[in-house]
């Protein structure tokens, strides 16, 4: 089996850090994200997220001499994908995953080529709104949010990725069905089929 990394994408509250991190948790190796913005001072809810697992927060000084595939900013913070932490995973790792960001796609899609998997959130605008409102983002954050994702083509990326999970149900559900990508899931013995489908 070639060892692949597993991108997960879409916009804010489409689940992209709830299913690295159930990920995470049953020993999927990520792909973290290098930022200036510090997860651990904030007081909000919506910060005692899994974020602060998959976030490796570094100064600002320190940020720029880091080697990065590619790096972004937003809000006035930087994040960026460390050039050796993707290199080193396709060595050591059959599985990998990271949380792409759009801005992040043309330049790992160059750097791996067929070793990337890309796989879209979907989800619509009432399950994204109602999502941020219990993380505790005010209606003014959920108003940037959805416009961010409008203007930078977010709800259009599912035309171009190579797979699709609708990640509006439950949980469980998604987490399913991204292993099932990942070929994680296994076909029970034909007995046993036929127990549960009696």
């Amino acid at each position: 089996m070639e060892n692949k990394i597993y991108a997960l994408m879409g916009a804010q509250a489409s689940g992209k850090a709830a299913m690295a991190a159930q990920l995470l948790d049953i020993g999927i190796h990520f792909i973290p994200v290098y930022t200036t913005q510090d997860f651990s001072i904030q007081k909000r809810t919506r910060y005692h997220s899994p974020r602060g697992r998959l976030f490796h927060t570094v100064p600002r000084e320190e940020f720029n001499p880091m080697d990065f595939v590619v790096e972004f900013t937003h809000k006035g913070e930087y994040y960026g994908y460390r050039k050796d932490d993707i290199l080193n995973s396709l060595r050591d790792h059959t599985i990998s995953v990271i949380i792409l960001e759009i801005e992040g796609l043309k330049p790992m899609s160059k750097l791996i080529k067929k070793k990337l998997e890309t796989i879209y959130l979907m989800a619509d605008y009432v399950t994204l709104v109602d999502r941020l409102l219990r993380l505790g983002y005010t209606n003014d954050e959920i108003k940037y949010h959805l416009q961010y994702a409008e203007n930078n083509k977010e709800f259009d990326l599912w035309k171009i990725c190579n797979h699709i999970i609708r990640n509006t149900c439950a949980k469980e559900t998604a987490l399913i069905q991204l292993l099932s990508l990942m070929g994680l899931t296994t076909l029970l013995p034909q007995e046993e089929f036929d127990q549960l489908t009696k």
